[in-house]
């Protein structure tokens, strides 16, 4: 091997080319309602048929559940005052205990009620799910649906939540109403492109899935950065020079600290820009740094490094001090390689004159 090849190039992959990417279907496409749900929870599995695909599922707004443990710290504290005032001072005790149990074991059962409930669509029928000790499914299939609104009252509207009205022919149904659903607008949207444009979610979720197939095949999206990628070396009399040709003595007894900092402006060390363009935005940047190297023992996996636009980031590998196994050859090279969602952004190369002799300093 080469000092100018770098450990893996041996190895070659065919780009796939500008049609073979299109036959994938690969384009990005705007989603105007809610995302398509991916599996069916645990709760929602058993009552799908094989044949059926499963567009999502939505607990009640959390409104509900505090609603109902609202009523029941309500009727409790009444329930306390009454006993207080008209039972006999010696069974005050014994039943305002009670009455507490019995509105703890209440509230845990409207909350797993609540937890439990889901309102599930398909692309066959809409199904309401609730209970925890016994269990009711209602459901009603799309094609018997006449007409369906929801209504918000002005606590709705802040909270963004709803109750839906449903219509159907010659069909009663306990889903002629369901309250406090969370995300009203969107949901309308979704249940009524499932009703009357079946053909629309199908592309969107095939677009969905060739989303996936991209991610698979490049990883995820790049975060946007302007800045530079620093090394410096040292050891324990402190840093170690490093010429101009990026070349630094490497004493097999020693233990060599090799700093890695990644900055928004220029740093001190062996450094190079380090930029990334066309992905995305966002305040925070991870970043995989790793000491690679044509010696086993030189090598150091991965490590996150978390990146900001405003300030500097460092991570440190420690190198040696090395035995006779690790059988290390004249002039080692190192490769620091920086990454993000598994694609390699920038690599800075160090060349290492292997001394000999007890290591200290003459």
């Amino acid at each position: 091997m080469s000092r100018d090849q770098v450990p893996g190039d041996d190895v070659a992959f065919d780009p796939l080319n500008e049609d073979e990417l299109a036959g994938l279907g690969l384009e990005p496409a705007t989603l105007p309602v809610l995302p398509l749900g991916d599996e069916p929870t645990r709760t929602t599995a058993p009552y799908l048929f094989p044949t059926e695909r499963y567009r999502g599922e939505w607990r009640r707004h959390v409104i509900r559940l505090v609603r109902g443990l609202c009523l029941i710290a309500v009727y409790t504290g009444l329930l306390i005052t009454l006993a207080v005032q008209r039972i006999k001072p010696e069974y005050t005790t014994l039943v305002v205990t009670l009455i507490a149990v019995g509105a703890l074991l209440l509230a845990a059962h409207r909350a797993a009620h609540w937890w439990f409930s889901r309102f599930v669509l398909t692309n066959r029928r809409l199904m309401l799910i609730e209970g925890v000790l016994t269990r009711r499914v209602a459901m009603m299939p799309l094609l018997r649906v006449t007409d369906m609104s929801y209504f918000q009252t002005p606590a709705g509207r802040v909270l963004d939540f709803g109750d839906f009205h449903v219509e159907s022919a010659g069909w009663r149904s306990p889903l002629r109403r369901i309250a406090d659903l969370p995300h009203p607008n969107e949901l309308y949207l979704r249940i009524v492109e499932e009703m009357y444009e079946p053909e629309a979610v199908e592309a969107r979720l095939g677009a969905s899935v060739a989303g996936a197939v991209q991610e698979a095949l490049y990883g995820p999206p790049l975060v946007n950065y302007d800045g530079w990628i620093a090394v410096e070396v040292s050891d324990e009399n402190g840093p170690v020079s490093v010429s101009p040709r990026r070349r630094f003595e490497l004493h097999p007894a020693r233990t060599y600290r090799v700093m890695i900092t990644i900055a928004p402006y220029p740093i001190r060390g062996v450094s190079e820009p380090l930029v990334v363009t066309g992905g995305v935005t966002d305040d925070r940047v991870r970043f995989e740094v790793e000491i690679d190297s044509d010696q086993a023992a030189l090598r150091r996996t991965a490590v996150a490094v978390p990146a900001w636009h405003d300030r500097a980031s460092s991570t440190e590998f420690t190198l040696g001090p090395f035995s006779e196994d690790d059988a290390l050859s004249d002039s080692p090279w190192l490769w620091v390689r920086v990454a993000q969602g598994r694609r390699t952004l920038q690599s800075i190369e160090l060349e290492t004159d292997l001394a000999t002799g007890d290591g200290e300093h003459g």
